[in-house]
């Protein structure tokens, strides 16, 4: 059941205070409750609840302060309303008359709320305070702008007869702009060195095939590339590798590729020129025999360089 009341705000003077020592008016709570709409706010609040049904509601104000006040500073239930009791800010600010001892209400109204307030709700809460804030806003920007047209009608004019020229005015913004800092897109690894060992071990691989294909021998270097890539992968696949067990996986891809650049020195010797072993590795790799830049010198300068 709905219990209407007008949700304007009292003056601070008004709050009942049973202490001599005054409040401070210039309080955070006390100068965001006169930003907030309350009375659009409760309105969004009773669409989902019945008029002539249930129990009796608590007030539309006090709720909404409430959750205000628990998102604002991250707290839990009963930490809210533990708050609410010893603050007296906290009162003024979910619409109580005065300052009181007893808890408003139980902490597990909120959970009530939660599950009573879906996303239109919060749609139209956003939308009240932001109207309420532009129209807060553009009361001393309108004016400033009666005063700078006041002081322009008194401005003289120049010697050629005519007004001063005047500053054309800056657009008002509009619209409504979402930004999202929590996700990010980060290209980093982990372990990075046991996956640059694994692309330069993958490397050598496609270096070592073009090279046999272009030698007359019989037998192919043997790579232990599935050997090589099981390891690999049963390091990365798990959640938290131990330290131990990354020495392990970054020993056994520094002797894949220690392996694999002997062979790779070893079927150099059967070029003569290294012009050629440029051509025969690069089209594999590149897939554009006209983007490598054919090298000069013999073959063991190629070997240094690889």
């Amino acid at each position: 059941m709905i219990r209407t009341k007008s949700h304007r705000q009292m003056s601070f003077s008004e709050f009942d205070w049973p202490f001599q020592t005054g409040l401070d008016s210039e309080n955070r709570w006390v100068k965001m409750s006169e930003c907030i709409p309350w009375d659009e706010l409760s309105e969004a609040y009773y669409q989902s609840l019945s008029v002539s049904q249930g129990r009796p509601t608590k007030d539309a104000r006090l709720v909404i302060g409430a959750v205000i006040i628990k998102h604002k500073l991250c707290l839990s239930d009963r930490e809210t309303v533990a708050q609410i009791q010893e603050n007296p800010y906290l009162q003024y600010f979910v619409g109580l008359t005065g300052y009181q001892m007893e808890v408003p209400f139980v902490p597990s109204l909120l959970v009530e709320v939660r599950k009573r307030m879906g996303q239109l709700v919060f749609d139209v809460f956003h939308t009240a305070v932001i109207e309420t804030v532009d129209r807060s806003r553009s009361k001393p920007i309108a004016k400033q702008s009666s005063q700078d047209r006041s002081n322009d009608d008194d401005q003289p004019p120049t010697d050629s007869g005519h007004p001063p020229e005047t500053k054309p005015t800056e657009p008002k913004p509009s619209g409504k702009l979402i930004l999202d800092a929590t996700v990010a897109p980060q290209a980093i690894r982990f372990p990075t060195d046991l996956s640059l060992l694994n692309e330069a071990r993958e490397f050598s691989e496609q270096i070592i095939d073009p090279l046999y294909a272009a030698t007359d021998l019989t037998t192919k270097p043997r790579t232990y590339r599935r050997k090589a890539r099981s390891a690999y992968l049963g390091i990365v696949k798990q959640k938290r590798p131990g330290a131990k067990r990354l020495r392990q996986g970054i020993k056994q891809q520094l002797q894949y590729l220690r392996r694999n650049l002997g062979h790779i020195e070893r079927l150099l010797t059967h070029f003569p020129m290294a012009s050629t072993v440029a051509s025969v590795v690069a089209v594999p790799i590149l897939g554009d025999p006209a983007r490598v830049r054919p090298a000069v010198g013999d073959a063991s300068e190629q070997n240094a360089s690889l």
